[in-house]
């Protein structure tokens, strides 16, 4: 019986695990999680490996505002790891029917083609919504930043340990159970009706909310781990590796802006202080105000200043409803 590798949610320990087995108990940490052998799984194809994905990091970082030109030259790679990381993945029909109080406006004392008053008056309204909404879970706690939008290929193949083993990757066990899932999908639901009711009703008498959830699977998003140094600090980026889109990275920013803040913070504290002994025998409470002030805008900007950049190649709401429902992964289509 062939063995397989999965990584501890919990403490990153790896396990070999036997085929058809679908629970570990982590021998380090104690924490127990599913492999989910027995559940409709998939990955989402790994299209760029790690050569490609750091070039096209490289070429995206170069097009920042503030960006360190030396960067391609001077750049010393610490760890470079492929992760699959788990989402239940499903598309719930949801659909409601509303009565409530909108809002309307009344005119009155007509005057030389105009009206001297407007009045908001609430009048009986009554609708109705119906979505098809597709939702991706994060399948366990791990899962780094998960409060930004991932971006992923459709395309989709059955799941494979062997897949995960050829591309050297690193399976992430899954700790959130499919009963978890279906309550945040219906969460999900039933937030977005919310939305789309609230645009029409400021007062909401009655609803009635039908949710449907359909079948979960469970599908593993590649992305590509980068941490590396550059002048002796330490950077990283998250890069999706079946579009090498740029999820998250931190990068080192150009002496000329750093330089640039730096200044402003010290302008900022020799400005504040100084209109502070200005006022002093007017106000001491202004005084005080305004050092303070200037000192937060001082900090401010010696923060930035002195801290790595952070960026991300964003995701418009406008761009796609479906990529703001799900903020994590874009649903892949099924084979």
């Amino acid at each position: 019986m062939s063995l397989r590798n999965y990584q501890c949610p919990n403490c990153g320990s790896l396990h070999e695990v036997r085929e058809g087995d679908v629970s570990i108990k982590c021998g380090y940490c104690g924490v127990t999680f599913r492999t989910y052998e027995d559940e409709r799984r998939f990955i989402v194809p790994v299209y760029y490996d790690s050569s490609r994905a750091i070039e096209n990091f490289l070429l995206w970082a170069k097009k920042q505002l503030g960006y360190e030109e030396t960067l391609p030259m001077e750049i010393s790679l610490k760890e470079v790891k492929l992760h699959f990381y788990p989402f239940w993945v499903a598309t719930v029909h949801a659909s409601t029917t509303f009565t409530g109080l909108g809002e309307d406006a009344e005119y009155s004392s007509p005057h030389s083609g105009g009206f001297r008053e407007i009045r908001t008056v609430l009048r009986e309204e009554s609708g109705s919504f119906e979505r098809l909404i597709k939702v991706a879970i994060p399948a366990h706690d791990e899962i780094p930043l998960k409060g930004e939008m991932i971006s992923v290929s459709r395309a989709r193949v059955y799941f494979s340990h062997d897949y995960v083993s050829r591309h050297g990757g690193v399976l992430h066990g899954a700790t959130l159970r499919r009963e978890e899932a279906v309550r945040t999908a219906e969460g999900i639901a039933t937030d977005e009706l919310t939305k789309l009711i609230s645009r029409e009703v400021v007062r909401v008498t009655s609803r009635n909310d039908r949710i449907s959830v359909g079948e979960f699977s469970l599908v593993y998003v590649p992305v590509w781990y980068v941490t590396y140094g550059f002048k002796g600090k330490s950077y990283f980026a998250l890069i999706d590796a079946s579009s090498s889109r740029v999820i998250f990275a931190t990068y080192p920013s150009d002496p000329v802006e750093r330089a640039a803040y730096i200044g402003a913070s010290v302008a900022h504290l020799i400005a504040g202080f100084g209109m502070a002994s200005l006022i002093w025998g007017a106000s001491w409470l202004g005084a005080a105000t305004v050092a303070i002030g200037m000192a937060s805008a001082s900090a401010v900007y010696a923060f930035k200043g002195l801290s790595p950049t952070k960026a991300r190649e964003s995701v418009t709401e406008d761009e796609s409803r479906e990529r703001w429902l799900q903020r994590i992964a874009r649903i892949p289509r099924s084979p």
